[in-house]
């Protein structure tokens, strides 16, 4: 029986990337292998509590046929047979991940939607990528806190990675208690230096669901 360490599980609104605006399901799997200095759910780090996969869509709205596996760091714990499950049972699968650990080609035939956030320099880390071998990557999310600095380390990614510019999605810190402000700063910096991502606000910041 497979068993999982789950630190909550919740339906709201997505609020990041191309499904935002989206209601789903939310399961967030404890602990992560990155710990970034921003960081908006550092609780996720935590170990969680074990959980079967009954125990775990007996906690979910099936009403809402759309859900979300996040973290923390969600593929470091084999989802495979939680993902089979939701297939099973009609659910749009979202996994929402730092980049750093491939999925099984047999994971990427059952989720619908990678949601991938590679680090930047801004997090504390300096981490080595392959996308431009393997581009698995349904879109691709990143955390601007410094526009200036950040869009030019971001620019080099993307163009090092042979990465599809119309797959990028940025946003701003949102730690930042002027959210509001630090959004209309990183789209005036994409305006200005001619840049082709997407801005896209973190809704869940503007709503406060959670």
């Amino acid at each position: 029986m497979s068993l999982y360490r789950v630190i909550e599980i919740f339906t709201s609104i997505q609020g990041e990337g191309n499904v935002i605006g989206t209601p789903s399901n939310f399961i967030r799997l404890a602990t992560c292998n990155l710990r970034c200095l921003w960081c908006d759910t550092k609780y996720s780090w935590e170990k969680g509590e074990l959980m079967s996969i009954t125990d775990i869509l007996s906690q979910l709205n099936h009403k809402i046929k759309v859900t979300t596996i996040t973290g923390g760091e969600p593929l470091l714990q084999n989802i495979t047979p939680l993902a089979k499950e939701l297939k099973n049972i009609n659910h749009t699968i979202i996994v929402e991940t730092n980049g750093t650990i491939k999925p099984s080609e047999e994971l990427r035939k059952i989720i619908d939607v990678f949601s991938v956030s590679p680090k930047l320099s801004n997090s504390g880390h300096s981490l080595k990528y392959s996308f431009k071998e393997d581009d698995w990557a349904t879109y691709y999310k990143f955390v601007i806190t410094n526009p200036e600095k950040d869009l030019k380390e971001l620019s080099d990614f993307v163009a090092s990675q042979r990465i599809d510019p119309k797959k990028v999605i940025i946003q701003p810190d949102g730690n930042r208690e002027d959210y509001i402000s630090a959004l209309k700063e990183l789209s005036d910096f994409v305006i200005k230096l001619n840049l082709p991502f997407r801005v896209l606000p973190q809704l869940h910041r503007i709503i406060s669901y959670r």
